[in-house]
């Protein structure tokens, strides 16, 4: 994940910074509880400590985020691309009682984590599930088209929910 560096992108995603000017409940929460979050997690430091040095600072970011997005949710499965080995740590921190896996479950996976659009996600993604992908700069046309009901942009990360409870909204978050 980078660091959003032009600032008339920061300037058109200023509006929901921090919250503001959101109006659902359940997104208000999300953006001021998991996205914005500040306070440090229990495993922050632990996990910061095994990083390689090259991706220290230039992920950790987005990894604190899985895990506080892990956290908040506390999903049963999660799905991962076979290289996201740091993410796995981060997120198995987030909620220890996931069960984390590399393929496709037979039934429906609460999250799932891509860092390619993969249109076979959507066959094992239920209601109650969580879709997260990573570069999504590069792939916004695939998340936009997504038959998701909440959305959330954070540039260079995408997080959508597919729960029919909630209107359809796509946000544009200041991250």
């Amino acid at each position: 994940m980078q660091k959003v560096t032009n600032p008339l992108v920061w300037l058109a995603r200023f509006r929901h910074r921090k919250g503001y000017g959101v109006h659902s409940p359940f997104a208000f929460r999300f953006i001021t509880d998991v996205i914005y979050e500040r306070q440090p997690y229990y495993a922050y430091k632990e996990q910061d400590a095994q990083l390689p040095f090259c991706k220290r600072f230039r992920v950790r970011k987005g990894l604190h985020l899985l895990l506080r997005v892990a956290n908040h949710l506390q999903p049963k499965t999660i799905v991962l691309p076979k290289d996201a080995w740091c993410e796995k740590r981060y997120l198995q921190n987030g909620c220890k009682k996931a069960k984390i896996m590399c393929q496709w479950p037979e039934g429906e996976a609460s999250m799932c984590l891509l860092k390619e659009p993969a249109d076979e996600a959507m066959q094992h993604l239920g209601e109650q599930s969580v879709l997260l992908l990573d570069n999504l700069n590069h792939h916004r046309d695939w998340f936009r088209n997504l038959p998701s009901v909440v959305s959330f942009d954070l540039y260079d990360f995408g997080i959508a929910f597919f729960d029919k409870q909630y209107n359809k909204q796509y946000y544009k978050v200041n991250f």
